[in-house]
This record gives structure tokens, sequence and C-alpha cells, in this order.
């Protein structure tokens, strides 16, 4: 059975990396050759189920590590072999005749391919006689890891044919290329393949043994599968500096490691650092531990940074009960599972948090076949659990307070954590003082301020990412288009007047229902033509033309063609344009338009539809257009890019039934929307929004799957939008110009960084704080706050600093929790919030109904629990609904907000 696990597990741990960089694949990357690391990525990606494999790669990578023996080949060698192994055309055969009758191979160097066949030779000759010292060299007994690979490594080279060449001493003879070649490329190439095979092999047991000595990595002890066990002494994140090494033991009868800790203590970096060590380990790859030992499993899951989906419909508790199904329907299959959860349910209010981390723990402890790793704030959980699941193993890492100030050991402690620090994060961030300072003396911004967190949350900005809101609107025809496009999105204005401007544009060609009149494949010849130069005076270039005439007639050179053919499909689209722009009545075009009607292009008219050229009129035209009126040639363009995103996005606008926002000047601080959506949503629910000085704070809650995530990112995006001048999805809005847009939704870890989700969380507000009280006019969205921290800490903080922000009338806000008891304190003290929720309908048979419209007031909804039992992950679980689950609920809410 193959091991098995998914993306999300990659990316939580790091494995690859974004783009490659940062991850653990990079860690044991020191491979010489191309082959080398496509196989070793291979490895990676496809770890290891058998004990036996593993121990066995495993042993003959620590016999390298111990011989401390380094790859003994160049990669140039392994460049040369690839190209030549590669050519499988029987014409080249040194010595046969080609194509066009000619015999390859008489004179030297004159031929490419000619050369890449003597070098792939001579390439495959000295890597003959490296592998022969190399493997001779190795002192290997019958019992040796590699013994059997060397066996088969020497069978091949010592295959007569491959011998007699190793053995030639000095420049092969054309004669001799001629014989070995035949024999190297086509008769031996399974031979030659199967040899760089066992190269490659050996490249990777080298690198990661370098690896393992370098950073003093231990090769751990696979053991059957029969029965889990996880021992691992001394394990610590490889990538973190000066990482703090712990011990963790689980097993069969104690199959559930449940971890506590205050904000920053360290849990998902330990979380990470024991399921990379699984991962690796079953590659047969070296651990950074002291020691390790493990029965094989099939598969690992972790969830540790999951987001929402929007595209899906999926909120972040959605996301986190499907991936809890899918690891249970796993479950399911019989098979043998490390799981990791990093802070169960933290997407939910604390009710349905709390009983659902007990029901899923519970279901989880009795699968004993398979392990797991789970992380929480809600530390009542853990009490109830103590009492009920005996094979659950309760570990924490604590904090130690020294002058007011939180100390992290990040060393595990038995029992239940009874820190919360994440507050005093907050204020020793200087969140709070930041806010309290007051507005800074306002400067005016010239540029709209837009971050990647932003960009991200939003899902703005990517031509290939999916469902993003540049893709909804990128129906352009050109390149150049698709560039100012682009530009337009990287750009949003800050002027009302120049707002409202292009939104007049954009609205004038959609009342026109104007299409692109130049067809695709006529502007790209046109447009690569137009981008070459001419050079010289007009002699010289005409020469050049017809020197270029006498190459096409006597050697089929294209260069003249293609210059006649760039130049009629330049002329088509100069004439299409000039017709097209004669339909128009606006200021934007006036400049093309006089350049069109310049007398020195009257000759457009006389070769319309001309096909064939005089050589002169070619000279004199390309002369013309690519040197004398470059400048004006390229304002043309510059029109024509202009006009395909004005017309592809007053398309969209009008199929998309999006209206154009009105902007006023920044003063009037407020904003206005009727019927107002996702634009990247089919069949989105519109909703009013208005929002101004004396009331600029919308506090929104409301049940899992309510819709809160999408109103908000549909907010943010109409806001950018409308700063653009484009379309909005919505039935009409009016707005204030702001200087900028900041959201918080979508918030990972960065543990390059040293960053848990909470410390990331708060330093992004503390980031979204120096902006607002530089004196900027923000706009400023905040999807539940602190939701990576406990109930008490997240009340605490989302109160002191809702309450902070509220104060800067300049700004708008929209900030949701699911901590409902936050709005029931703000209530009393603030007035210049509004307080609205999106409602959940109870249907018949206790199915929720969202509306997805919002409403005012506080929500009192809560069916977390609803949708995990109404998913099926009880009965998977093989956990039954609970009966008092009510009296449970309470007893943990009680518990909790005693405190607050």
């Amino acid at each position: 059975m193959a091991f098995i696990t998914d993306k999300q597990t990659l990316e939580d741990l790091s494995i690859f990396g974004k783009y490659g960089a940062n991850s653990i694949f990079e860690i044991f990357n020191r491979c010489i050759t191309r082959g080398g690391t496509a196989l070793l990525e291979e490895m990676f990606r496809h770890p290891l189920s058998d004990y036996k494999m593993i121990n066995q790669r495993s042993e003959t990578i620590r016999a390298f590590a111990i011989a401390n023996i380094n790859f003994p080949f160049k990669s140039s060698l392994f460049d040369e072999i690839e190209i030549y192994i590669a050519n499988l055309d029987e014409r080249t055969r040194l010595g046969a005749q080609n194509s066009i009758g000619k015999r390859i191979g008489n004179v030297i160097g004159t031929d490419i391919q000619t050369q890449q066949i003597y070098k792939g030779v001579n390439a495959l000759m000295e890597l003959l006689k490296i592998v022969l010292s190399f493997i001779h060299s190795l002192q290997l007994n019958a019992g040796h890891a590699y013994a059997a690979e060397r066996t088969l490594i020497n069978n091949i080279v010592e295959q007569p044919d491959f011998a007699s060449l190793a053995e030639i001493q000095g420049k092969l003879s054309h004669n001799q290329l001629v014989i070995y070649d035949g024999l190297l490329r086509f008769q031996h190439r399974q031979s030659v393949l199967a040899l760089l095979r066992h190269m490659y092999q050996l490249d990777v047991y080298l690198s990661v043994a370098y690896t393992a000595q370098k950073k003093s990595f231990v090769f751990p002890k696979a053991l059957p599968n029969d029965k889990p066990v996880l021992k691992i002494e001394g394990v610590y994140h490889p990538q973190v500096n000066n990482a703090v090494p712990n011990t963790i033991d689980i097993n069969q009868q104690r199959n559930v490691l449940f971890l506590t800790g205050a904000n920053m203590a360290g849990k998902s970096t330990l979380m990470k650092a024991v399921s990379i060590a699984i991962y690796v380990a079953h590659l047969g790859f070296p651990v950074p531990a002291a020691g390790m030992e493990f029965s094989v499993m099939d598969g690992i899951f972790t969830t540790i940074n999951l987001p929402d989906d929007l595209g899906m419909g999926t909120s972040h508790f959605y996301a986190e009960v499907l991936r809890i199904k899918k690891i249970a329907q796993e479950l399911n299959q019989n098979k043998n599972l490390f799981i990791v959860f990093d802070e169960l349910f933290r997407g939910t209010n604390v009710k349905d948090a709390h009983e659902g981390t007990i029901q899923v723990v519970k279901g989880f402890a009795k699968r004993n076949s398979s392990l797991f790793l789970i992380s929480t704030h809600i530390v009542e959980a853990g009490e109830i659990l103590k009492v009920s699941c005996p094979n659950v193993l309760f570990k924490y890492l604590p904090t130690y307070m020294s002058n007011s100030q939180p100390v992290y050991t990040y060393e595990l402690e038995n029992g239940i954590t009874a820190d919360r620090h994440g507050m005093l994060i907050v204020k020793n961030e200087g969140i709070l003082d930041i806010l309290e300072a007051g507005i800074a003396k306002y400067k005016s911004v010239k540029n709209f301020i837009a971050d990647q967190q932003t960009f991200e949350d939003l899902n703005l900005l990517g031509k290939f990412r999916a469902n993003s809101i540049f893709g909804i609107f990128n129906k352009v025809k050109t390149p150049g288009g698709e560039r100012l496009l682009e530009d337009m999105f990287r750009n949003p204005m800050t002027e009302s007047e120049k707002i409202n401007e292009r939104s007049d544009i954009f609205q004038f060609f959609q009342q026109k229902k104007t299409r692109f009149p130049i067809s695709k494949e006529s502007f790209e010849q046109a447009e690569h033509y137009l981008s070459g130069s001419v050079s010289g005076n007009f002699l010289t270039a005409s020469a050049q033309i017809f020197l270029k005439k006498i190459m096409e007639s006597l050697v089929r050179d294209e260069q003249y063609r293609a210059i006649h053919s760039g130049l009629l499909a330049t002329i088509e689209m100069l004439l299409t344009l000039r017709n097209f722009l004669k339909t128009l009545d606006s200021a934007m075009v006036k400049e093309a338009v006089a350049i069109l009607n310049d007398k020195r292009l009257a000759w457009l008219t006389t070769e319309q539809g001309n096909q064939q050229l005089s050589t002169i009129n070619i000279a004199r035209y390309d002369q013309l257009l690519r040197k004398t009126m470059r400048k004006e040639i390229e304002i043309v363009l510059k029109t024509i890019y202009q006009l395909d995103v004005y017309i592809a996005v007053s398309n969209v606008a009008r199929d998309r039934g999006f209206s154009y926002a009105k902007a006023l000047p920044s003063e009037k601080r407020s904003l206005s929307a009727s019927r107002l959506w996702h634009p990247g949503l089919e069949n989105a629910i519109a909703n009013p929004f208005s929002i101004d000085r004396s009331n600029n704070v919308i506090f929104l809650t409301g049940a899992n799957m309510a819709g809160k995530s999408t109103l908000m990112k549909s907010f943010g995006i109409a806001v950018y939008l409308a700063q653009m001048g484009f379309p909005v999805a919505a039935e009409k809005m009016q707005f204030s110009v702001y200087d900028g847009l900041f959201s918080s939704i979508n918030v990972s870890d960065n543990l390059n960084k040293g960053y848990s989700h909470y410390y990331a969380e708060v330093l992004r507000v503390k980031e979204v704080a120096e902006e607002v009280s530089s004196g900027k006019n923000l706009v400023v969205v905040f999807d539940e706050l602190f939701k990576g921290t406990n109930v008490k800490d997240a009340y605490d903080a989302t109160l002191a600093v809702t309450t902070a922000f509220s104060k800067y009338r300049n700004c708008i806000f929209i900030i949701s929790t699911h901590i409902i008891e936050v709005g029931e304190a703000l209530k009393k003290d603030s007035s210049n919030i509004q307080f609205s929720y999106l409602p959940t309908v109870m249907e018949e048979g206790g199915v929720p109904r969202y509306t997805y419209q919002i409403r005012e007031g506080i929500t009192n909804d809560r069916q977390g629990m609803i949708i995990i039992e109404n998913e099926g992950i009880m009965k998977l679980l093989g956990i039954e609904a609970s009966n008092n689950s009510h009296s449970i609920d309470m007893r943990a809410t009680k518990s909790v907000f005693n405190k607050l």
C-alpha cells in the first residue's frame, strides 16, 4: 500500500515550500545532477510504507555518511550525456545520411547536433572510467546495504562494449565515434539509461548523507505496522534557529497527545517538527532528533494553516469540518495514520468548539491503530477528556512570567496549561498605546495603499489564480491591454475627479455596446513587426530591404517575408482602427485620430487590400512606420491598449450587471451601497451597506457558514474596485475616497520568523494600528479577531482593540467575531458602532438554513455542533450525538466566561 498524504499536509510542513523556497526538500537537496534532484523529488513525493525498504535505504545512506564519500562526477558530464542520449533520430547516426543527403560527421564542428554526439560519446567514456574506478574503490562486504546496487552497476559497466570503451586511452578517432555512437545511443541505450539512474541514485544517497553529517541528523529505526509506536528523543524543527528539542512517546495505549499552551509557547512549531520527522523517516532519511523509533504508518494528514475556500462557498469553520470528515473517512478504511490538528475548531464559537473538540477527540481516541497530535486553546475540554479518555496523553508547553514579560521554555511538561497571556502580548506589542496616542497630522497620500495580505485575502490579483478578481475583468485581446489592466489593478487612485473620469469612460463604452475591432492574430503580427526597429537613413534601409529580397530568392531567407507580412498586418490594423475611431466621440482618442489622419499616412488607403507590396514601397513604409513616425505609432498602440481595456471591462460590467460607484471628496467620510454582492460567486446574495463618520464601525456576528467572511470580502473588493474607477458588484454605490485598504482574513503563521498563528494576528493588528494612527483615511476589515488564542484573551483583546479603533472616525472598520459577548460590552460604551449579524434559520429536522442577508443586532445562533453532526463525522468516528450536550456546553461556557 502506498503511503498517503495530501496538498494541505505538504503545505503545512513546507515539504516543498512556496516556489521551492525554505522547504524541507531543499535541506536535503545537495545533488550535483539534475537527474539526482529529480529523483530526490520523486522520493519526497512518494514516501515508503514498508519498514524493510525504509531501513534498507536508511542503512545505505548511513553507510555513506560514515564513509564521508563525495560524489566523484562533475554535473557538466551528465548535461552532455543527457542531451546526447535523448536524441533518438536514426538520421543523426554518425556516418549515416541526413535528411538532405549530407554525410553527418565528415566535417567536425560544422553541425551542432554532430558536436553534441561527439561530446556525448566522450562524456560517456569518461563516466565509465570514473564509475569503474569508484565502485572498485568501495570496500563493501556481502551484507553491506549498497552491495546489491554496486553489483548491478558492475554488471552494466563490465559489459564488453562498455569495458572496451573505458579502456581506450586518449582521443577517439572518427571511426571509433561512429561505432560507439551506434552502440551507446541505440544498441545499449537501456543500459546507459539504467547506469544514469544508478548514478542519480548515488547522487541522492550522497546528498542526503552529507545533510545527515553536516546537520547531525539521526537515522530512525522503522518497525512493522502491527501496532502504532512513536518514540522521538530530542526532536526539533530543522528550519528554526536554536530550536529546543523535545521528546514524544505515544503508542497504542496512549495514542492521542492532547497539547495545550499559551500563545507563542511553541505548539505549532512542535507539531510541525514531529510531523516533519515522521514524513522524512518514511523516506528512509535522517531526521532532526537525537533518536527515533517508529512503526510504519499508512499515511500522514496535518491541519495547521487551513484557509477558507470562497470558491467552494466554504467558511473557515466548514473547511475544518470537511477536513475532519475527510480524515474520518480515511480512518474508516482501517488505515494506520498519523493525524495532526492544530487548534481544533478555532473558526467557531466557544460553545461549539468546546463540545466539538471533546467529541472528535473521543472519536479519535477509539482508533488506537492510528496516532494523533491535537492542540487547542479550549483547555476546559482537556479536563473532561481526562475523565472519559484514559488513552489520551496530556502535555503542555509552559510560560513563565518575568517582570511582566512572558518567558517561553519550549519544553514539554505533563498536564494541561493554566497559562493565558494573549492579552499581555497585545499590550507588550504596544497596540493599545499606538491607538490611544491619537491621530497624527494628516499627510495626503498620492498612491492608494494595500498590501500582499489584503491582495491574498480578497483574491484581487493573479492571472492564473482561480476565481481572482483580476481574472473576472481580464477579457482583453492584446498583451499590452493585459499589462495596462494589471497596472490599473496595482494602482488604485485617490482623487475623486480621476476616479469618476475613468468610470465615465467605462460607462461610455458600455452604452456603445462596443466590441474590440481588431482581430487577435492581425494585431499580434502587427505588434511583433512594430516592435522591431530600422537603423540608418532611407538609402541604407532600402539597401537592406533589397538584400533581404535577394536572399529570399537564393536561400529561402525568411526575413523579407516576415517584414512584408508584418507590414500588411499593420496596414490592416491601422485602417481598421481609423474606421473604428470615427464611430467614437471621445477625448481619449483625439491624439490617435490626428496621427492616423496625418498626410504621411495617406498611402494607407491606397494600399488597402493590396497583398503584394512593391519592394521599394516596403522599404519606404518600413522606414516611415518603424523609424520616422515611431513615437506616433507608439501613441497609437497605447490607444489600442486603452481601448482594449475599456471595452473589455465595460462588457464584463454589462454582462454581469455591475454598476459604477460615484466617488466623493475624501472629507465626506461615508460609504453607502445598495445590493452589494461578491463578484466571484454565482447567485450571490446582495446586501446593503451604510457607514459614515457617526457610525464608522460595523461589528458583525453570525453562526458558522452564515456568510460573514464572504460579506466582508464583498465589501473589501467593492471598495478596491471603486477606488480604481472600475464597475462594482452592486446596484448602486457612492463613497468618499480613502487612502488605503487593509484586511486580515486568512492570516497564517510564519515559522521562518518564529511567529505562531496568534502572534501573526497580533502583528497584523499592530501593523494596521500604525497605519491608522498615522492619520491616513483607511478602510479596515478584520475577520474573527484573535481566533488563535484562548477565549478569555480573545474576549479582552477584541473588546480593547475594537474600542480603540472605533475612536478613529476618519476610518471605517468591519470587524467580525464569534465571541458575541464582546458585542454586549461594546453596546454599553460605544455610540458609533453598528451591530449587524447574518442569521441562521433552523428548518424541520434540525437542518440550518442560511439567508446570507444582513440584519441589525447581535446573533444568538450557535449551530457549529449541528454542522459537525450533519456531516456524519460523529457516526464515522463511532460517537453517538450527545443527549446531554447542552449541559456540558453550559458548564464549559460558564467556566470560561465567569472570568470575563
